[in-house]
């Protein structure tokens, strides 16, 4: 018996050992890119029909051990087609992928817990690869970076101060309060992404609280300028709510969903990207110069002698001087470093990096700096349980100056305009600067005036998966994931006392520290079961989870007025003010959702969010949010034979959200008092709303993808209606009730459609020459539907002189009204005013091209078209009233006897039709060209210890063609306004950015 057994067990031995020679078959190979011949890092190669596979490494190399019944190994990777290769008796595969502009193989995230392949999407959302982001050129900031690539988004750079400032507006108008901006979702991480003010607006900074009533017009920084966009590997914009419904309460919006690089399993790959760049004003308002006939235009007597005397001694001596030109004409200089290092394991898997920026701006001691550094870490745990973490430390440092409307004279804009180039406003060998004529010396300003904000933060995620039941019809997992984003921003504004503007002020010299604070953390957990049935052909996944959102600010600011000499600090003022502003928030959600997948033909998905908020009146009512679509892939249907056309997909999608009530306008708010001394409070004239609901916006969207000739061609059409209901405002009473006004009144409804269209081409594709090409165009149309109360103002801006916007039936929320007032000719306008154009533009378009030479040349340009889009322009009217316009002594034919500048300053308050203008441009956004050195080459000068050098030149805004008279046709005082109607005074001007680069990977 016992020699029966060793047999057997010797068989069996044998036969195992058979078993596992047979599957230690060992397959190597290299991908690349079949246009270029570059190897691919990061290609998935998987052994179809199981979990077996590897990574490329940095040159596209891989190996991997495949089981003995392996017949097929498939190739994928972001934004090239997917390609199975049968395995047959070879050790050695190499495969070259084509670029698949569509890239229908994509996986994208559009929801808390599910991801879908784009082929199958019923949305329109549109994804911006790394390649597309930062392939190009060096973004000023990430969302920057989005302009012109996002159909159906309005973006506008609102300041050229270093360190950004843009508006992003996705399908119109989703509120009248506030700004339309995005909820930024950074690896599930709800980011902090509110620009605050911090008092440089206003006269001694007095105009600006830490609270409700801080000013826009303040320049603010812009948040998403902290994030290194060399970081981020792919940014997923859900423009409407029939795809952001799942976000609820805050995403009326739009949803911008960022994701950062993660390491992939095989060799460690090192990167090293160096940026050297300088940027220069687009353009300059110039000026004219002065002569003794013009002078007396603008003086008499002994004034106008001793101005023509100064003026011939100005240019006798050769000192007539163009300030502009000193003050924004300089040159910035731009460096930008990166370091970054990914690999790992099948087990363990990371990315690290760091980088530094420093980028001058044209204004002398202006300036932003960032200092980041990430770790991505993923890890397997046994076969049931992945763990992942993101962190994020940022340091960033802006110093933005003194420009646009400041309502105390220090602005350089305002006081360049008043400025005659025969002044001398240099300072003497003493240092001391003469004073200007009016407001303040400009080069004092520069040099002398404080405007300095850091900011610390981090942003953490940490995310866990665990495989509850993982069978071959069937799955369960439940996911966890809570994230943190904390910002610590200090800021310092001061003007010392010996200012000009600040001698002549009842308390000279000003100095503010401010300190803002936030803290956003969220938290989330769902249960997701996938199933099959009908022979695996019709697929389930059902999930079911919660999320938590916490929103904490803490805003204060110390200020000291009336300054003792010495040094700058609060406690040297006679005059000192503190205030603070505490928010606190919170915000519970609930979602189910159900997607069905018939054999990748037709692909449905229901689903409710239920929210409920502190901000509301009833903060424990939950709000549904529905959503649901179907997506029809016609031409994957067996009837389908026309092999010409490869995609034809018909898709619908509904859904609803929400947008955030006031915060705190529940209650009415009580009025600080002090009588005898002792503090106390008053009942205010304003009233709270205790039964105030979230703003809420539905949308209905259809559209049709096509692709030609194995997606050579591809067509995207998009038509959408979104309608946002019981907009809040704050509703002015009569006087006769007592009361002035309620705070948060739901005043109507508004509507916004449009139609977006994308067009792919790729006219060449060989070895030594491919291009590539998109087109894109979208327009959009607000109109006031609905309205509750008597037509009232929307918006910012300077009054009926220089335009408004309306609340007004029938209307955009940002056209313009202006003067002349005429009951006759303008009987159903707001206060009988003029009818101008509107502020949203008729369409825009944008033109992408790229080119492959030779396999080492790659070439790419952008040109990005706005028509339309008026701006209300009070730029010029500064320098008409000053008489250094450019134009200003142009009789411009008129018998009247007046310059055009006069004529034109004398319409202040007359007509407003010159100072509402089209900011229609067409801009060359982005142009680069780079040479990747050839392997044959960087093996002979480096071995293999260098698996790519990439060298190049690109730049940013390098021309523009537009008839507007401002610095810049993108500019908005009042930084990103809710309805986009923007207001130009003398803004920080925008600049063009070129930049070398060099990428080396090791």
């Amino acid at each position: 018996m016992k020699k029966i057994l060793l047999l057997f067990s010797l068989m069996l031995f044998s036969a195992l050992l058979q078993q596992v020679v047979a599957q230690d078959r060992s397959i190597s190979g290299r991908v690349t890119d079949r246009a270029t011949g570059q190897g691919l890092p990061g290609v998935t190669v998987l052994v179809k029909g199981t979990t077996v596979g590897a990574s490329t490494n940095a040159d596209g190399s891989f190996s991997l051990s495949v089981p003995a019944s392996a017949t097929t190994l498939t190739f994928s990777s972001i934004g090239y087609t997917s390609i199975d290769r049968p395995i047959g008796s070879d050790a050695t595969i190499n495969i070259g992928l084509a670029a698949d502009t569509k890239q229908l193989g994509d996986v994208v995230v559009t929801g808390l817990a599910s991801s879908i392949k784009r082929e199958n999407l019923a949305n329109a959302v549109t994804t911006i690869s790394a390649k597309e982001l930062t392939g190009s050129t060096r973004p000023v900031s990430v969302d920057a970076a989005l302009s012109g690539k996002v159909v159906g988004a309005n973006i506008a750079q609102t300041s050229g101060a270093p360190g950004g400032g843009v508006a992003v507006q996705l399908r119109g108008i989703s509120t009248i309060n506030g700004s339309s901006q995005p909820l930024y979702i950074i690896d599930g991480v709800y980011a902090v992404n509110e620009a605050i003010g911090n008092g440089a607006g206003s006269a001694a900074f007095s105009g600006a609280s830490s609270g409700t009533t801080r000013t826009t017009q303040d320049n603010p920084l812009n948040r998403l300028a902290d994030l290194n966009p060399n970081d981020i590997e792919s940014i997923e914009v859900l423009k409407g709510p029939s795809a952001a419904a799942i976000y609820g309460t805050r995403a009326n919006a739009g949803v911008i969903i960022i994701r950062t690089k993660r390491g992939a399993a095989g060799q460690t790959r090192v990167s090293l990207t160096q940026d050297i760049g300088f940027s220069r004003a687009i353009r300059l308002l110039g000026k004219e110069d002065w002569t003794p006939e013009k002078i007396d235009k603008f003086y008499s007597g002994a004034a106008a002698a001793a101005e023509k005397a100064e003026l011939a001694a100005a240019q006798s001596a050769g000192k007539i001087y163009d300030y502009e030109k000193e003050v924004f004409g300089n040159t910035g200089f731009l460096r930008n470093t990166g370091l970054s290092i990914s690999g790992g394991t099948d087990r363990t898997k990371f990315f690290a990096s760091a980088s530094t920026s420093d980028e001058e701006g044209i204004v002398k001691n202006t300036g932003f700096q960032r200092n980041s550094v990430r770790l991505n870490l993923d890890q397997k745990i046994g076969q049931r349980l992945d763990l992942g973490i993101s962190s994020n430390y940022i340091n960033s440092n802006n110093r933005r100056g003194y420009t646009g409307n400041d309502n105390r004279g220090i602005s350089l804009g305002y006081t360049l305009a008043y400025v005659p180039s025969y002044k001398e406003l240099h300072k003497n060998e003493l240092g001391v600067f003469p004073d200007a004529p009016t407001g303040d010396n400009p080069l004092a300003v520069v040099e002398r005036a404080i405007n300095e904000e850091e900011t610390n933060r981090f942003i953490q995620t940490g995310s866990a998966t665990l495989r509850i039941i993982d069978k071959e019809n069937s799955s369960l997992r439940l996911t966890a994931q809570g994230g943190v984003d904390f910002s610590n921003s200090a800021a310092i504004l001061a003007l010392p006392a010996d200012l000009q503007s600040s001698r002549n002020s009842n308390n000279p010299g000003a100095v503010r520290f401010a300190r803002n604070n936030f803290l956003n953390t969220n938290l989330q957990a769902f249960l997701i079961y996938d199933w099959k049935l009908l022979d695996n052909n019709l697929s389930l996944t059902s999930q079911l989870g919660t999320v938590r959102l916490d929103l904490n600010q803490d805003l204060t600011y110390t200020q000291g007025v009336g300054l003792a000499p010495g040094p700058l600090t609060p406690n040297r003022g006679s005059i000192i003010t503190q205030d603070a502003f505490l928010q606190r928030e919170s915000d519970v959600g609930f979602i189910g959702q159900q997607e069905m997948n018939f054999k990748d033909q037709i692909i449905a998905t229901a689903g409710v969010r239920f929210d409920k908020s502190t901000r509301n009146g009833d903060p424990e009512k939950l709000y549904a949010f529905p959503k649901a679509s179907l997506a029809v892939n016609v031409a994957n249907f067996e009837f389908w034979t026309v092999d010409q056309v490869n995609q034809v997909k018909l898709r619908a999608a509904y859904g609803e959200t929400g947008g955030p009530a006031f915060f705190g306008a529940t209650f009415s708010p009580l009025g600080p008092i002090s009588t005898g001394g002792r503090g106390g409070f008053l009942p205010s004239t304003l009233v709270g709303n205790a039964g105030i609901e979230p703003e809420r916006a539905t949308e209905l969207e259809f559209g049709a993808d096509l692709g030609f000739l194995e997606n050579r061609v591809t067509l995207e059409a998009s038509f959408y209606n979104k309608e946002v209901k019981n907009l809040v405002n704050t509703f002015v009473l009569a006087p006769s009730t007592g009361v002035s006004s309620i705070r948060a009144f739901p005043v109507g409804d508004l509507r916004n459609r449009g139609i977006e269209l994308a067009l792919g081409v790729t006219p060449v594709r060989s070895d030594n020459f491919s291009w590539t090409s998109t087109t894109q165009y979208w327009h959009n149309r607000s109109e006031v539907t609905r309205i509750t109360v008597p037509t009232f103002i929307t918006g910012t801006g300077f009054g009926s002189a220089f335009g408004r916007n309306y609340f007004k039936l029938g209307e955009s929320p940002s056209r313009w009204y202006g003067v002349p007032a005429n009951a006759t000719t303008n009987p159903d306008t707001p206060s009988n005013l003029t009818r101008y154009e509107d502020a949203q533009p008729d369409f825009q378009m944008s033109f992408l091209n790229s080119f492959t030479v030779l396999k080492s040349f790659d070439i790419s340009f952008m040109v990005h078209w706005k028509n339309g889009g008026y701006i209300s322009n009070l730029s010029r009217l500064l320098q008409d009233e000053a008489g250094t316009t450019v134009d200003w002594s142009d009789p411009s034919g008129r018998n009247d006897g007046q310059t055009i500048g006069q004529f034109r300053a004398g319409q202040a308050g007359v007509d407003a039709r010159q100072f509402i203008e089209d900011g229609s441009y067409v801009r060359l956004r982005e142009a680069s060209i780079y040479y990747s050195v050839p392997s044959g080459v960087r093996t002979s000068l480096f071995k293999n210890y260098v698996q790519n050098i990439r060298v190049g030149v690109s730049a940013n805004n390098l021309l523009t063609f537009t008839d507007y008279t401002g610095y810049d046709p993108e500019v908005s005082n009042f930084g990103a306004t809710s309805n986009f109607a923007q207001v130009d005074v003398a803004g920080y001007p925008n600049t063009r950015r070129l930049f070398f680069h060099l990428g080396i990977d090791f």
